[in-house]
């Protein structure tokens, strides 16, 4: 039977290799096995308590004692060169330039660059490899000044939002969202398709919100018609008579009913800052966000019989969002704020 006499230098060694955390469990395992067999624990043990054969532990203890902690240590496993190796950063510049819709495309373009055949399944684990991952597309407007937008948010967002941070203002993001009575229908987990119910109606629901920078306070009017400039001015009124003591800026987009004289000189007589974003701007409306988990919590794949129950859970999701689930606005409606990147790349 072999028998090992480790020096204090050489469980020094060992020692520092098992501290190391990147260290893979095949290696920590056979260094386990000489440290308990210096121990002198039986090997039938160390099989048990490793979960490896005796002739595993024998042929480890064997490696150890003809080439050392570097015999434990060298990597004997084959491993074949992949065909595509020598192409590998030509493939991530292409695919990074023009993206692939679908592992088919990503066949044709393999072969087009390397010569090599794949099937489907081979070329979305060469993908997956390379780092890419099947993800949906996002929107942009195709007017948007990504520029302008960056200016606008430096010069003129960020102060207001300072000021905010130190209590000395109040900033609202300010948008209005018309619901339809209908089906709004997401992704969901099930054996197999379900079919939901939606409303036989087109009627609309409109909501112009306002919700604060910081706090996450929601204020609001509701309507079952258009939003139109006096909707602004009542908001303008609610919002004033919430804060009647501090200086208040609102953000909000280009639309007419917002920019017209009427919600201007209203504001102008509250004592309220009406701060217009850079057209095509949505990116920078926190509001929106706010728009769209209202969505996710009460309309996503559920079907309302009616009007009056299809306000009711609109009406509920944003009084409990603005009070009881705070946490879950305040995770969404973050101060970050998305900017676009130029020129944008193009899908193959």
């Amino acid at each position: 039977m072999i028998r090992l006499e480790l020096s204090e230098v050489e469980l020094a060694n060992i020692a520092e290799v098992l501290d190391d955390p990147e260290i893979e469990p095949r290696l920590k395992n056979k260094l386990l096995v000489v440290t308990m067999h210096h121990e002198q624990v039986q090997h039938g043990v160390i099989a048990r308590c490793l979960k490896v054969s005796a002739d595993k532990v024998t042929n480890i203890l064997k490696s150890y004692q003809s080439e050392g902690i570097q015999g434990i240590l060298e990597n004997r496993y084959y491993q074949p060169a992949s065909s595509l190796a020598p192409f590998w950063q030509c493939l991530k510049c292409s695919f990074q330039v023009a993206p692939v819709a679908n592992a088919k495309q990503a066949v044709q373009r393999i072969q087009q660059l390397t010569g090599v055949s794949l099937s489907e399944s081979q070329s979305r684990r060469i993908m997956k490899r390379l780092g890419l991952a099947l993800r949906k597309c996002g929107q942009i407007p195709g007017k948007a000044n990504p520029q302008l937008q960056f200016e606008f948010f430096q010069t003129q967002m960020q102060p207001r939002l300072r000021e905010a941070a130190e209590g000395r203002r109040k900033v609202f993001f300010v948008d209005a969202a018309h619901f339809v009575l209908g089906a709004f229908l997401g992704m969901i987990w099930c054996f197999s398709r379900i079919l939901v119910k939606t409303g036989a109606g087109r009627q609309r629901y409109s909501v112009l919100g306002a919700l604060d920078s910081h706090s996450k306070e929601i204020i609001k009017v509701t309507t079952e018609g258009n939003v139109h400039a006096g909707t602004v001015c009542e908001l303008l009124e609610k919002i004033r008579t919430v804060h009647p003591d501090i200086s208040i800026t609102l953000v909000l987009d280009n639309a007419s009913y917002q920019r017209c004289r009427l919600a201007q000189e209203k504001a102008s007589a509250l004592n309220i800052e009406l701060l217009f974003l850079p057209a095509y701007s949505p990116n920078l409306n926190l509001i929106e966000r706010l728009w769209k988990l209202v969505k996710k919590e009460c309309l996503l794949n559920r079907y309302h019989a009616d009007f009056a129950s299809f306000k009711t859970a609109i009406n509920g999701c944003l009084d409990q969002l603005g009070s009881q689930s705070k946490d879950k606005l305040h995770s969404l409606a973050s101060l970050k704020f998305q900017f676009f990147p130029f020129p944008q790349t193009s899908c193959a």
